[in-house]
């Protein structure tokens, strides 16, 4: 059902690709560094009546992510719709969530005189540099999904991550009726979209005095290593009443070690992101609830905002899109 852009999504985000937040008057976009008129520059001057292009790159953090997959698929699917203006292509470091591969890709597009990068970036700060180097060249940048730390970026499109945070975690305080001892499973250590999750998340703890944070550790983003952290929980901790993981990957892996121990009838779990694995869990009652950020959603209008800014036309520093909270009754 994820695994390809719904009708729903594609509705959502042609919908919002056309109210992107662009002006109707054409100029030079502050954050691009050129111009749609200047042709001697990626893009300028590109349009239908030349007959040529624009060459977006859209870079993520793996493709051994269902996450992903389904951003770099609905990325696709824009390149398809729109073949006439764009030719998008697919990039992602071979090791997953490397950013020093990434940045490898980063330079690639600007050898490659990419008109523009849309990236959610491996690392917020590690990208920045080359961030920079794509501004130098003239090649436009928006983000999808995580922030940069720097550099000039035209739009980002995604999730408010600190309100991620907080909303996973009041659903899962309001859950336990506001009492009980609860784990957050966080991504990676200094990744924005981790801390501001986990920010998120505190700032929620402080409106219920009845709960209380047993640990907050990092996992990666990845099963296996969420797995064994959620495993030493167990094994250090008698009653642990909640866990929220930030993202799905992680969530997987920490329902498992939960079943395996015996101990997923007294334990609360939510997660982030959806998709078939996750709706199966939700059915099966090993997940009570996620939250849906609609990342087809994301990358789609990601790559629309990059199309217009191409075009001239001013657009928005940032394109948020709305989270919900879903249970298995949504997927009945």
């Amino acid at each position: 059902m994820f695994k390809k852009l719904t009708a729903v999504t594609l509705s959502l985000a042609l919908a919002a690709a056309s109210l992107v937040g662009c002006s109707n008057v054409k100029g030079t976009n502050a954050g691009a560094g050129t111009t749609a008129a200047a042709s001697d520059q990626p893009g300028g001057g590109q349009t239908a009546s030349t007959g040529q292009k624009y060459k977006i790159a859209f870079i993520v953090k793996s493709l051994q992510s269902a996450f992903f997959i389904n951003m770099t698929e609905a990325a696709e699917k824009c390149g398809q719709d729109y073949a006439d203006k764009i030719s998008v292509e697919i990039m992602a470091p071979q090791t997953p969530f490397n950013i020093e591969e990434q940045i490898q890709l980063v330079e690639q597009c600007i050898t490659n005189k990419m008109d523009a990068i849309v990236i959610a970036p491996c690392d917020s700060e590690g990208i920045v540099p080359a961030i920079k180097k794509a501004n130098d060249a003239g090649i436009l940048v928006v983000t999808a999904n995580t922030k940069a730390n720097g550099g000039d970026i035209v739009s980002y499109v995604g999730a408010q991550n600190f309100d991620v945070g907080y909303s996973l975690a009041t659903a899962l305080f309001e859950k336990l009726g506001g009492q009980g001892k609860v784990i957050l499973i966080e991504g990676k250590a200094g990744n924005s979209t981790s801390e501001e999750r986990a920010e998120g998340f505190k700032e929620a703890l402080k409106e219920y005095p009845g709960i209380e944070l047993l640990a907050s550790q990092p996992a990666d983003w990845d099963r296996a290593s969420a797995m064994t952290v959620m495993e030493n929980c167990l094994q250090t901790y008698d009653q642990i009443d909640g866990v929220l993981t930030l993202t799905k990957d992680m969530g997987l892996g920490t329902i498992e070690a939960i079943k395996s121990a015996g101990r997923d009838k007294e334990i609360v779990s939510m997660t982030f992101d959806v998709d078939d694995d996750v709706i199966s869990a939700l059915k099966a009652g090993d997940l009570y609830a996620s939250g849906n950020q609609n990342e087809q959603s994301q990358a789609y209008i990601a790559i629309m905002t990059a199309v217009f800014a191409l075009d001239g036309y001013k657009v928005d520093s940032s394109q948020i899109m709305p989270i919900t909270v879903v249970t298995a009754e949504d997927f009945q």
